[in-house]
């Protein structure tokens, strides 16, 4: 997942809370989460053209890992946005 596609949830759903209009805010935060994390398991990003490899995520890059980094990341986004942290435990150990 893409670093731009994170930057234009992220301003995309700051501007539509902020203007007020009725759409959920809860979706493009779970997603947002998600992403962030998955951009720490891989631990490396060809958005700045360099390599930012991290020596101590090296362990993390095998699909299982990546999995629960992404299930983390997305109950991070639960809590964020409904400020429930066991609803965000709740729905991480459901995925």
């Amino acid at each position: 997942v893409r670093v731009k596609t994170l930057i234009c949830k992220v301003v995309g759903v700051t501007f539509s809370v902020a203007a007020g209009l009725p759409v959920g805010k809860e979706g493009p935060m779970v997603h947002s989460g998600a992403v962030v994390a998955a951009g720490i398991s891989q631990g490396r990003t060809k958005f700045w053209g360099v390599d930012t490899s991290f020596s101590k995520f090296s362990d993390f890059r095998n699909d299982r890992e990546k999995r629960d980094f992404v299930a983390c990341g997305a109950a991070a986004g639960v809590t964020s946005a409904f400020g429930a942290p066991i609803g965000g435990v709740l729905f991480s150990l459901e995925e």
